[in-house]
């Protein structure tokens, strides 16, 4: 199998005969990444992986976190390695570029629930908001609870148009269950309306819900709006 040489996979590795699943596994990690990055890959083949294919498959995912590339990174969230998270809190700790944090951040979320995610977000809300205006946005829904209601409700106090209206397309979609293809101002419910809603308990539970559906849903495990 051809790697990018950017990559520390041993030769064995690389050269070695795999199952479909662990070449899988290389292949989109340390080959063609494109699909994995774009959120276009079903990841369920990571399930298949044995016990020793799923260690070996971990190591390697350590090995290269150093190259700080996103879906090396949370690579490590998609394989559930707990030995990673130390590696990722000292680079989190080292890190200065906000997006890289957040990506950082919230890998260690889905890892072991640190609340440095939290924290991250909201420092990315107070210092640059636009940044939700791309994948961290969908990365929100990471924090699968309450938590991600109160967040999306608070992004729409942010003053920047695009931010405001990307995030009440997200909101009403979960409320309705589908995505609404009109313009933010048309949309049924502004955000007036999710202020006020947002201490509902009935709302928040049917909010909860929807986020947590979504999340189980996707098989891509990735950061980008799975639809």
């Amino acid at each position: 199998m051809r790697l990018r040489e950017k990559y520390d996979v041993p030769e064995a590795v690389a050269n070695g005969q795999h199952s479909a699943a662990f070449s899988a596994f290389l292949w989109n990690w340390f080959g063609d990444s494109r699909a994995l990055t774009h959120g276009e890959l079903d990841i369920s083949f990571l399930q298949e992986l044995t016990p020793e294919e799923l260690s070996l498959a971990r190591e390697l995912i350590r090995r290269n976190l150093g190259l700080k590339l996103n879906h090396v990174i949370e690579g490590a969230a998609a394989l559930r390695d707990l030995d990673a998270a130390p590696i990722l809190r000292r680079m989190l700790d080292e890190e200065t570029d906000i997006s890289r944090r957040l990506t950082i951040a919230g890998t260690l979320w889905k890892i072991n629930r640190d609340p440095a995610f939290r924290a991250c977000l909201e420092d990315t809300r107070s210092k640059l908001p636009t940044l939700f205006i791309g994948v961290h946005l969908w990365q929100v829904l990471w924090l699968d609870d309450e938590q991600a209601v109160d967040f999306l409700v608070g992004l729409l106090d942010v003053r920047d148009w695009t931010v405001e209206s990307l995030t009440l397309g997200l909101l009403d979609e979960l409320e309705f269950g589908r995505r609404t293809e009109v313009p933010a101002i048309r949309l049924p419910h502004q955000p007036a309306y999710y202020r006020k809603m947002r201490s509902d308990p009935s709302f928040r539970a049917l909010m909860v819900e929807a986020i947590r559906r979504r999340n189980a849903a996707s098989k891509n495990g990735w950061s980008s709006d799975p639809a």
